[in-house]
């Protein structure tokens, strides 16, 4: 059995520009630009030598970012037409630098939509298997999760911030154990997506702290706990399809 991955938290996104120094700056700054609709579809770029003078970096710099771009769909170099923006439909939107920089251009409405749309067509589908194909260590791991949550809902020693956070944290770590479960590395990328969903919503309708504001969520949790536990493919997909369009609610 593979180990999980550990869980990450997200703050919106995660993953965001993990080049670091100058290059990553200037990947930041460049993908903003682009994203926000600065240089839109089908235009060309600002040229080479006319970023290295506004940025104050190297060429070789603006030519490592245009290739990391390049990688995450944005844009294509061509020697007879320039660098240009590639059409919407190309770019890699689950990228977490390309959903931070959606943010960043003021697209959190549109990227929450698209994420929860993802999680519902998914995520169902996606416990529906791990249900009837995990392993014992794997069912262990949910059991884990599901206590670890209810009991994060019953103490109540923290302060507010902190219990959010606990919150949080017991929720995405519930979902990553039942998307883990399914026992498939491709599978577990999904994962991100959905958690980013998850943190995003609670941005705006933060998690209630008590047992008795949260009971209605929780039940259609313990739904799909239980469907999980009594192996029921078809009925912990409808609960967690259920539970979805509760948070997509919530949101809207």
């Amino acid at each position: 059995m593979r180990a999980s991955r550990p869980l990450r938290h997200m703050t919106p996104i995660a993953g965001t520009i993990e080049i670091r120094g100058i290059i990553g700056t200037v990947v930041a700054r460049l993908g903003e630009r682009i994203v926000s609709g600065e240089w839109p579809e089908g235009s060309a770029i600002a040229k080479e030598a006319d970023l290295v003078t506004e940025l104050d970096v190297s060429r070789s710099v603006i030519r490592e970012a245009c290739r990391i771009l390049t990688a995450k769909g944005l844009i294509r170099s061509r020697t007879s037409d320039g660098t240009r923006v590639l059409p919407r439909s190309e770019w890699r939107m689950l990228d977490p630098d390309v959903m931070d920089w959606r943010l960043r251009a003021g697209d959190r409405d549109g990227l929450l939509r698209d994420l929860l749309k993802f999680c519902l067509i998914l995520e169902p589908g996606i416990v529906e298997h791990a249900s009837m194909m995990a392993d014992t260590e794997a069912r262990q791991k949910v059991d884990d999760a599901w206590q670890a949550k209810k009991d994060t809902y019953r103490d109540q020693s923290a302060n507010e911030h902190d219990r959010r956070a606990a919150l949080i944290g017991a929720d995405l770590a519930f979902h990553q154990a039942l998307i883990n479960a399914a026992g498939s590395e491709l599978i577990d990328q999904i994962f991100p997506a959905i958690s980013s969903a998850l943190e995003l919503m609670w941005e705006q309708h933060p998690p209630a702290l008590s047992l008795a504001d949260g009971q209605p969520e929780m039940e259609l949790y313990e739904g799909v706990y239980y469907a999980f536990c009594q192996q029921n493919p078809q009925e912990v997909g409808h609960a967690m399809r259920t539970l979805i369009e509760h948070i997509i609610a919530r949101h809207t």
